[in-house]
C-alpha cells in the first residue's frame, strides 16, 4: 500500500498504522483507516490538479498575467486613496465638532488652521 501511496504524489505522508493500544474493534478501525486513506488519497489528487490547472491559467499568457496585475494594482490603491480620504474627513469632522471644548478646543483650532494654510485656503497666504 506504501507504494500506491508514493505514485500517488511524490510528497504523500506515509500511512501511519493505528497504536497498539488499541485493539478493541480492529476490523472496524481497519476499515475506518482505509477509508479515510482512501480519502486523503481524493484530496491529494485533487489539490494536485487545482495547483496545476491554476499555475497554467495565470502564468501561460504573459498578456493576461499583465491584465490581472494592473486590474488588481488599480484597484488595491483606488481602495486605499478612498479608504484614506474617508478616515481623515471624518477625523477632521470630529475634531471641528471638539473646538468648543474648552480645554482643547484652543489646541484644535490651531491644528484646523495649520490644516487649512497647508492646503491653501487660508486668506493670509498660508505659505511661510
Amino acid at each position: 500500500m506504501a507504494d500506491k501511496d508514493k505514485e500517488l504524489s511524490p510528497t504523500s505522508p506515509e500511512v501511519v498504522p493505528p497504536p497498539d493500544n488499541v485493539r478493541e474493534h480492529p476490523f472496524e478501525l481497519r476499515h475506518e483507516v482505509k477509508r479515510l486513506n482512501e480519502r486523503l488519497d481524493q484530496l491529494t489528487k485533487a489539490l494536485d490538479k487545482a495547483e496545476i490547472k491554476d499555475i497554467i491559467e495565470n502564468y501561460s499568457s504573459v498578456r493576461r498575467r499583465l491584465i490581472t496585475n494592473f486590474i488588481a494594482g488599480t484597484a488595491r490603491g483606488l481602495g486605499l486613496s478612498l479608504g484614506t480620504i474617508v478616515i481623515l474627513a471624518l477625523l477632521a469632522f470630529i475634531l471641528s465638532q471638539m473646538v468648543s471644548l474648552p480645554l482643547i478646543g484652543d489646541y484644535i483650532s490651531q491644528i484646523l488652521d495649520y490644516v487649512k494654510a497647508s492646503q491653501g485656503t487660508d486668506t493670509s497666504g498660508g505659505k511661510g
